[in-house]
């Protein structure tokens, strides 16, 4: 007969009785991780080029690319501005160093970075479970749970959905999640062995000064967990919470910017894009199954995933007020409504045959009505059809003959392709704390394209922000934008998607590859 311990949770656990008991569970989830994660980095590596114009990575490539040149005084990445940006944080600074190493460009940069953030993403995700969940295979039934417990595709920079994570792997919100998980993990053994507060202050600056947003998620669940967490005296609890406040303030010191006046600092107050995270179908696709999770979060042990829920749901509520930065709680809500799932099957659930089947109704329910309607939307789809000229081809055509530091006027998500090559824009449509101006350069470029703005008053308002050329997707502008600036305009360039026009001082064009034009 075998003798009992107790577990971390207080339930009974059986000591194992041969090694391999105990390496069979980690294996298997070595292997699934490693195929799924790895099959979304690969997928993210392969696809970034072909990604749509309001995709974030044109952006990082941006970010990245003015880091790689000029590591100790980088320019903005956007505009011709000596000012910093938001993006020039210790993650990139990171991966720039690694580029310039290597003799890297950017998008061997971001491939690798998408691999790193998978590998971060499944080390947290078992790290967290062990630490939560004596069962040897919690680790597994969590990262199933993570990937398998949608009942529709969802795919926005934040969330942890399989469509998400093969488009959005390098991104510094992905790698966020994996820090979080790391980050409640070291707080659940801090509250019994103090060395690790040192760990754990070190990733919360780390992770404040990368990305705030993804930070206050975190800290968030930390805060959780050290005021919830059945096993810690009170001055343990305070000790992680210190560690906590003093890695916040430490993130000031970060020389590229002061991260928490960034968090304080809204780049556009009056923008009003984004995703509708209110929408019956957003909220269809964000809570079945997930809401099942609830039921894991009934026991003493899973208080702190059921304050970390609670918080997430008010914040995410404050949002119908127009609070439009609160929707995006939404992501975070969903993660732990996720952990508490998983923790009903492990702790709820007594037989291993009943969690198995469980789990496997989960997944093939799911994996299938994902597969049906993702094929149905396109959403697995590239941006761009194979054989055809992307936006960051057409953009790279347009500008090739525009010296990188003579801003254009890009309508609309088209500036993102257009920075990533390298050019200057006048503005960029989405917020941008360290850029002050940032209103009043969406409006200039909004005006730039307007249908029913005279040739004399277009040319002297663009003389004045020294922009030369105008550039927009075809598809967005209407016809009657289209015909009047094809009328003022001294010369047209089509390429692509996306289509050029010179208002004045055009510049002699160069060879430009018959493939992109015209199309």
């Amino acid at each position: 007969m075998s003798t009992v311990d107790q577990g971390p949770l207080g339930g009974r656990r059986a000591k194992p009785q041969h090694a391999k008991s105990i390496g069979r569970p980690d294996l298997v989830y070595a292997l699934v991780a490693t195929a799924g994660l790895g099959l979304c980095a690969w997928l993210s590596a392969r696809g970034m080029l072909a990604e749509h114009p309001g995709s974030d990575i044109w952006q990082h490539a941006a970010a990245l690319q003015a880091l790689i040149d000029n590591p100790d005084a980088p320019g903005n990445p956007f505009i011709v501005s000596e000012v910093g940006s938001r993006h020039f944080q210790p993650l990139w600074v990171a991966w720039a160093g690694l580029a310039r190493v290597g003799a890297l460009d950017v998008w061997q940069v971001l491939a690798l970075a998408g691999y790193g953030a998978m590998a971060l993403f499944g080390i947290g995700v078992y790290v967290f479970a062990r630490a939560l969940h004596p069962a040897p295979w919690a680790p597994l039934v969590l990262l199933l749970c993570l990937m398998l417990g949608w009942v529709l595709p969802i795919q926005h920079t934040g969330f942890h959905s399989p469509f998400t994570l093969y488009y959005a792997a390098a991104y510094p919100a992905t790698y966020m999640i994996g820090c979080s998980f790391l980050l409640w993990a070291l707080v659940v053994r801090s509250l019994v062995q103090p060395v690790f507060v040192v760990a754990l202050f070190v990733l919360a600056a780390f992770m404040f000064t990368t990305h705030q947003l993804g930070a206050v998620i975190g800290f968030i669940g930390a805060g959780s967990f050290a005021l919830c967490w059945p096993h810690g005296r009170v001055a343990a609890r305070m000790r992680v919470l210190s560690a906590l406040l003093l890695a916040v303030a430490l993130s000031a010191l970060w020389p590229h910017f002061n991260a928490i006046a960034i968090i304080l600092r809204p780049g556009n107050a009056s923008w009003e894009g984004g995703p509708a995270f209110y929408a019956p179908i957003y909220l269809i696709a964000a809570f079945v199954p997930s809401i099942l999770g609830l039921a894991g979060m009934r026991r003493p042990e899973s208080r702190a995933l059921l304050l970390m829920a609670g918080v997430f749901f008010c914040i995410y509520l404050v949002g119908l007020g127009g609070f439009q930065l609160a929707g995006r709680f939404l992501m975070p809500l969903v993660l732990v409504l996720h952990i508490g799932l998983a923790f009903y099957i492990l702790t709820d659930i007594g037989a291993d045959r009943r969690r198995l089947l469980l789990l496997g109704l989960i997944a093939a329910a799911n994996v299938t009505t994902l597969g049906l309607v993702a094929h149905i939307i396109g959403i697995t789809a590239p941006a761009t059809k194979p054989g055809a000229v992307t936006f960051y081809q057409a953009a790279e055509t347009l500008t090739a003959d525009i010296a990188d530091d003579q801003p254009v006027a890009a309508f609309l998500t088209s500036a993102w392709p257009v920075v990533a090559t390298g050019q200057k824009v006048l503005s960029v449509p989405w917020p941008e704390p360290l850029i002050t101006d940032l209103a009043a350069r969406q409006a200039v470029t909004k005006a730039l394209f307007a249908a029913d703005l005279a040739a004399s008053e277009r040319v002297a308002l663009a003389r004045r922000h020294d922009v030369r050329s105008l550039i927009a997707p075809q598809k967005r502008l209407s016809d009657a934008q289209r015909a009047v600036l094809q009328a003022q305009a001294l010369a047209t360039i089509s390429a692509g998607p996306l289509i050029r026009f010179d208002l004045y001082d055009v510049p002699l064009v160069g060879v430009i590859d018959p493939r992109v034009m015209d199309q």
